[in-house]
């Protein structure tokens, strides 16, 4: 009885049952696993992106991180603060793919590796080795950003976010942005992501007469019939004194120059070239009182200063 075709098939029936068992709890144990080891290394990516691992943990970041909480990327008026990995690694500040997260891992696995090394090595142990460094580190990530077409940038701010009804001056602005092939947001917002120390060039003037003379001759043609050929005002705002300290007082020169190039243009039913709105805002500051220097505002990577305010 006990070897008969019967039992046997009982037998056969319940070894099957307990390798289908076992298959299913070795199943259910490595997808168990599988999602541990993915919580672990999202985690790992989160905790290592963080404001506070990079500005404690990572002793090098130390002087970086005290520039970067003097900026807009740390205190704004929205009150939204953007991490050091959603500006530094590309993926981190949108709903990253499947590939694109495996991109962002092997970013992130060939970057902590040289930092590790650095640390290890101590090779940026003093601000004074930081400071003779941060150049050759901020033309490094300035290419990258360049490269890969400012892919961290337009995590946060896409293009298409400046159409909305209450983004006027931004639409007008970037209207030759938004219809570009490829940005370079370093044009204009050079210092929007560490604030050092302002640059010497602004103790040596912020503009130069020749170019505010020609500005003077731009506002008169333009701007005058709206806000007085004195910059008393008129149907705008003056420009000089106190409502000028006001309006634009501890504001960023780009500011102005945004307003100058996109609603006050608009309203002139002008079109200023990037250097005529240059010219206009040295004009601006002439009358305000801040000093001429020997070079020109020829760049909007230069108006990242702030407007000092009285």
């Amino acid at each position: 009885m006990e070897n008969s075709p019967i039992t046997r098939n009982v037998a056969d029936q319940a070894q099957k049952r307990r390798r289908w068992v076992l298959a299913g709890l070795l199943g259910l144990a490595f997808i168990g696993l599988g999602i541990v080891l993915v919580a672990i290394t999202d985690s790992t990516v989160v905790w290592s992106s963080s404001n506070q691992f990079c500005g404690t943990v990572c002793h090098s970041m130390t002087w970086a991180s005290a520039a970067y909480k003097r900026g807009p990327h740390y205190i704004n008026p929205v009150g939204v603060s953007a991490s050091c990995g959603q500006c530094h690694i590309p993926y981190e500040s949108s709903r990253a793919t499947p590939v694109e997260y495996v991109k962002l891992l092997l970013f992130k696995a060939d970057r902590g590796a040289k930092d590790f090394w650095n640390e290890s090595h101590k090779t940026i142990a003093t601000q004074e080795e930081w400071e003779k460094r941060r150049p050759f580190l901020r033309a490094t990530f300035e290419n990258y950003l360049t490269s890969h077409n400012y892919i961290t940038c337009r995590g946060c701010h896409t293009l298409d976010s400046f159409g909305g009804t209450r983004s006027q001056m931004k639409v007008l602005v970037h209207q030759e942005v938004i219809n570009a092939t490829a940005v370079d947001c370093l044009q204009c917002h050079r210092n929007i992501g560490h604030v050092y120390e302002q640059g010497e060039t602004k103790k040596d003037g912020w503009y130069n007469e020749e170019q505010a003379a020609t500005g003077a001759k731009t506002y008169a043609k333009s701007c005058a019939p709206c806000h007085g050929a004195n910059l008393e005002g008129g149907a705008g705002p003056a420009l000089k004194g106190a409502s000028w300290q006001q309006l634009y007082g501890g504001a960023k020169l780009l500011t102005v120059w945004g307003e100058i190039k996109g609603p006050m243009a608009q309203y002139a039913g002008r079109t200023f070239t990037t250097q005529q709105s240059l010219d206009l805002l040295a004009y601006l500051l002439e009358q305000n009182s801040l000093p001429a220097g020997k070079q020109p505002l020829a760049d909007t990577r230069e108006l990242s200063d702030t407007i000092p305010s009285k």
